[in-house]
């Protein structure tokens, strides 16, 4: 009887985690709320929509390295990194790292067309009113978080990358391990929240 009811409100608990989410995501034409985003924590639970409307969970990346990149088609860093991300999506070992683009573009059938003229295959979603790239502070695009399969944000890279270089591959690998990487003493350019 306990194990019921202590499941119950687990249920109960999850429901009302994702009821106030939605809540903070759905607040129209208001600023978004910030959502704790720091390296070793949990990263928050997000619900994304993919550029076909579908909707997907944060949540069912995990057990696998989430490479959760925030780009728009109008940057010119994020313009120049797509191929790069599009290798690494097609090289990297589905079983073990998710590539997932957001994109904040408002021209949603501009983002696709984008892609489609570059040919990015890899699962992209949409943020068009920047509601959860304003919630995860996203001020610099790309923006990439680096999330663990244990659901635990590793880091957060702003800036473009090449992700097929061997520092890069690296990072990856350790991120996978659910740790910072040292590769190349993060010598790559550009800043980085967090720890060194």
């Amino acid at each position: 009887m306990n194990l019921r009811i202590n499941r119950i409100a687990h249920q109960t608990c999850r429901l009302a985690g994702a009821i106030a989410l939605l809540a903070l995501l759905g607040a129209c034409g208001k600023p978004a709320a910030s959502l704790a985003v720091a390296e070793d924590k949990l990263f928050p639970e997000l619900v994304l929509t993919g550029l076909d409307g579908a909707q997907a969970s944060t949540r069912a990346f995990r057990g696998k390295l989430l490479v959760l990149n925030v780009w728009a088609s109008w940057c010119p860093p994020c313009r120049k990194e797509m191929p790069s991300l599009e290798r690494l999506s097609k090289t990297a070992d589905g079983g073990r790292i998710a590539v997932v683009g957001m994109s904040i573009d408002r021209d949603v059938d501009g983002a696709r067309e984008f892609l489609t003229e570059k040919g990015i295959t890899f699962r992209n979603f949409t943020d068009p009113e920047k509601k959860i790239a304003g919630a995860l502070d996203v001020r610099i695009y790309p923006e990439t978080f680096l999330i663990a399969p244990d659901g635990k944000l590793v880091s957060k890279i702003t800036g473009g990358r090449d992700w097929n270089s061997p520092a890069m591959l690296q990072v990856l690998e350790d991120a996978y391990q659910g740790r910072r990487s040292q590769a190349g003493g993060w010598a790559f350019g550009g800043a980085h929240s967090g720890k060194r």
